[in-house]
């Protein structure tokens, strides 16, 4: 016995976890909401169009069929079409006034009300111009195409086509036990079989369409994340070597050529191989988070003085600085006491600040590096004097807002002015300081300057992988 409760208890969780969906994404509700649009205004226009060849096939063809007298042969009844012309244009002006309503620019929730009002405008509409006649109709072949088209056509968001199947069945219900309606053509003795029978096959058939609906979205959903985490790879991989190439550029450019020969002192040598080293270990590091499925940020911790970091970064960030005509403060105290930091991820984040702040300020901008202790957490600065995050961007956001999703995915700047900028960098930004157990934020004024801070624990850690927040 207590075998078999073990064993029906390990097939019912890997059932619900089978079934459980992870959270979605914002970049996948966005994608979603475009998608439900698209598909409804689809959806309708098909089923406008659907519904004129069925009143043709009706009135064109059934009807004169049973004028002529054949209607004991098709077992069907002239009454039962004396309404169909009313029924028809009230669908068709259901379904056209959601159609007009949704050309208009919606959001996800008024889009949940565009659905209903196309289901009820198709199957609900017939219902209730019969109830006002005192009757139940029971149109399952209809009830069956519609509800199959909705799951064919937007099979997303089951918990929308669950709410529609609900709305027939309750209006139907009520038709049925409240208001005891009875259903023209049917025989008294036979309809509560025949409504019973109904019921189970529109529950059947409810089911799997919304289980099918449930399971095509997670289906959905994993292929997006996946694509997602791609892109992110790839941005990641463009994004964080652009800098290292770009300052051996700058380097390389600023020799002097003398009778077709480059003097290179021996110091600059060795700044152009300490950078692609590291470029080297980019590469490595970049590969090896893809390689484990973009589970997250992995760290190699080492326990180094701060100050030499930063030195190294401004080092490496001087010629572009030359031509910025802007300069780099390091206010790091030399007796600073040494981190347990990955040397290769943190240099990342000052790399990706640094590129931020020459991003979108005008020429001589002034950096200022600087790290103080606060308890078991060194709090780490990154400030200019430059313009500072103002105004409004092209979606509209104010720089109250703006400042609160800095940090997501893909968000840009409000005076980019560099088209390869893919706004990964921040996003980068807050994976590795969250990987080291740390935060980050920003603070900043219009034309007093921006100020990114980040926090890092001075403590001894163990390695540590961040879960899965890039995808």
């Amino acid at each position: 016995m207590s075998f078999l409760t073990k064993s029906l208890y390990q097939l019912w969780r890997q059932l619900t976890e089978s079934l459980a969906a992870p959270p979605p994404s914002k970049e996948y509700r966005r994608w979603r909401e475009q998608f439900v649009r698209d598909r409804l205004r689809l959806t309708l226009c098909i089923s406008m169009v659907l519904l004129t060849v069925l009143a043709i096939v009706n009135l064109g063809v059934i009807v004169p069929a049973l004028t002529s007298g054949t209607s004991e042969q098709l077992n069907l009844s002239l009454e039962q079409y004396r309404f169909y012309p009313y029924f028809f244009t009230a669908q068709q002006l259901g379904l056209g006034l959601n159609l007009l309503l949704l050309c208009r620019g919606t959001a996800i929730k008024q889009l949940r009300w565009y659905f209903l009002g196309y289901s009820a405008a198709v199957l609900l509409t017939p219902q209730i111009l019969y109830m006002l006649l005192g009757e139940t109709t029971l149109d399952l072949g209809g009830w069956i195409l519609f509800f199959m088209l909705q799951a064919v056509f937007i099979p997303v968001q089951w918990q929308w086509h669950l709410m529609s199947q609900v709305n027939l069945l309750a209006v139907v219900g009520a038709s049925v036990l409240v208001f005891r309606f009875d259903s023209p053509g049917i025989p008294v003795e036979m309809q509560p079989s025949l409504y019973l029978f109904f019921l189970v096959v529109m529950l059947c058939v409810f089911g799997i369409a919304d289980l099918g609906i449930y399971l095509y979205e997670r289906l959905l959903l994993r292929e997006f994340e996946l694509r997602q985490q791609l892109q992110l790879f790839l941005h990641a991989v463009s994004h964080d070597l652009r800098n290292p190439v770009t300052g051996t550029l700058m380097l390389l450019k600023s020799l002097s050529a003398q009778e077709g020969k480059v003097s290179i002192e021996q110091p600059t040598i060795d700044q152009i191989i300490e950078g692609h080293e590291r470029q080297l270990k980019l590469i490595n590091s970049l590969l090896e988070a893809h390689s484990q499925d973009m589970g997250g940020v992995v760290l190699h911790r080492e326990v180094i003085a701060l100050q030499t970091l930063v030195e190294a970064a401004v080092l490496d960030w001087q010629p572009i600085l030359n031509q910025k005509q802007g300069t780099i403060q390091v206010l790091i105290a030399a007796d600073f006491p040494p981190v347990n930091i990955d040397p290769l991820q943190v240099r990342r984040v000052y790399d990706n600040l640094i590129t931020n702040a020459l991003q979108y300020n005008r020429l001589g901008l002034c950096i200022t590096l600087n790290a103080t202790q606060q308890g078991n957490y060194l709090f780490c600065t990154v400030s200019d004097n430059g313009q500072g995050i103002c105004g409004i961007d092209a979606e509209g956001t104010s720089s109250a807002s703006l400042k609160h999703r800095i940090f997501d995915r893909y968000s840009r700047g409000i005076n980019n002015r560099q088209p390869l900028h893919l706004g990964l960098g921040l996003y980068i930004c807050q994976q590795i300081i969250e990987a080291h157990g740390g935060q980050i934020g920003v603070e900043s004024k219009p034309n007093q300057g921006t100020t990114f801070w980040f926090t890092l624990p001075d403590i001894p850690h163990t390695p540590y992988q961040l879960p899965s927040t890039m995808g």
